[in-house]
């Protein structure tokens, strides 16, 4: 058995390449024109935009409050951690309510 590569080959013709051409500049020279908007519906694009702007600001308040809340957590861990420690290496206890070391 013997592996062989065949070949095809397509002849293009100049009036192929022609065709090619026009068509080719007729898809770009046909450009899609949108027709001005009335003032009803220039008013209700706008209305919709406000509408995104409030759900954007809403959304990022939210996201910024979140962010917040998870820093403040994250504070009050690390001062405990810290008092702690803090307390235990001047052999002390650490009152949690009190945010106080005690003998």
């Amino acid at each position: 058995m013997s592996n062989s590569i065949t070949t095809t080959r397509v002849n293009f013709s100049g009036k192929m390449a022609l065709i090619a051409a026009v068509i080719v500049a007729f898809a770009i020279s046909t450009q899609a024109k949108a027709n001005e908007l009335t003032p009803s519906e220039q008013a209700a694009v706008q209305q919709h935009f406000e509408i995104l702007d409030q759900h954007q600001q809403a959304s990022e308040a939210q996201i910024i409050d979140d962010i917040q809340a998870n820093l403040d957590q994250q504070m009050e861990q690390a001062e405990t951690q810290f008092m702690e420690t803090t307390c235990a290496e001047h052999d002390r206890q650490y009152d949690s309510e009190t945010q106080v070391c005690y003998e």
